[in-house]
């Protein structure tokens, strides 16, 4: 890759726990970044089910067997890196691995080292590789919350090019009392702006793919209830400035933002 790599960060309406619909709807993003010339392509967080508290995640890991091999040939058929996460189980544990996929068969991986919430009922705490070393180059990996750690930042600081973010963030359940609305508010605007800030404390580009459907599911802890989240969007493509460079909105559903990112210098030794 040059002086300026074309990116592309994804915005999924998945279906949710519905693995074989989400890997057709990512084909068709991921087809559809190859024609405008992204480099690298780079998937949400739970890119094949997003994630509620339902019985019907249970099944995701398993249907997830083959989705490395998938993302394989994607990487392949279009002839760019692509990115993303999914629930994983080696036999023992379950986890949220980040694979990335380069077009002559090199698989590179990154388990999320903390579950949020009630994501523990569904995979285990992961590693703290968050460096890729890849025939690109250094390449971070930051799964949603792992972006807000300062352990995150430490590091990856001056060791990588740029980072390849995805997150499965969920708001508040859409019936919340109106009293929560700053609490709303704050979350929304966390999302937003938490890509902006990483970028801006690494000092590097971040390409960051998110959902923007809404989940059905059961309220976490009690299981009593049905309640309806929706995933706030926000996938975006920032400089290590800090400058977004192209954002697709909360509002605007599925689809992609793409941009030319300057890769940083990376000095592994210190």
């Amino acid at each position: 890759m040059g002086d300026f790599v074309k990116a592309a960060a994804i915005q999924l309406n998945a279906e949710f726990a519905d693995v074989p619909a989400n890997l057709r709807q990512a084909e068709q993003m991921i087809s559809a970044a190859a024609r405008q010339g992204a480099e690298v392509v780079v998937l949400p967080e739970f890119f094949t089910s997003a994630i509620g508290f339902a019985p019907q995640m249970l099944t995701v890991a398993a249907q997830n067997a083959p989705v490395a091999a998938w993302m394989s040939v994607m990487a392949a058929r279009y002839q760019c890196v692509v990115g993303g996460s999914y629930l994983v189980f080696d036999g023992v544990q379950a986890y949220n691995l980040f694979t990335l996929a380069l077009p002559n068969g090199q698989l590179f991986e990154h388990k999320k080292d903390l579950p949020t919430q009630f994501e523990n009922c569904y995979y285990t705490k992961g590693d703290k590789i968050h460096i890729l070393t890849t025939p690109i180059g250094p390449v971070g990996v930051a799964l949603c919350w792992e972006m807000i750690r300062y352990d995150t930042v430490k590091r990856l600081k001056g060791k990588v090019q740029f980072v390849l973010a995805g997150s499965c963030w969920w708001d508040l359940p859409i019936d919340a009392p109106a009293e929560r609305l700053p609490l709303r508010q704050y979350n929304q605007s966390l999302a937003l702006n938490t890509p902006v800030t990483f970028a801006k404390l690494l000092g590097v580009p971040v390409i960051h793919a998110n959902h923007s459907g809404m989940v059905t599911a059961l309220r976490f802890p009690a299981g009593d209830a049905q309640q309806t989240r929706q995933l706030v969007g926000a996938a975006q493509i920032v400089s290590g400035d800090g400058t977004v460079l192209a954002r697709r909105g909360f509002a605007e559903g599925g689809g992609m933002v793409t941009a030319e990112i300057s890769p940083a210098a990376a000095q592994l030794s210190h």
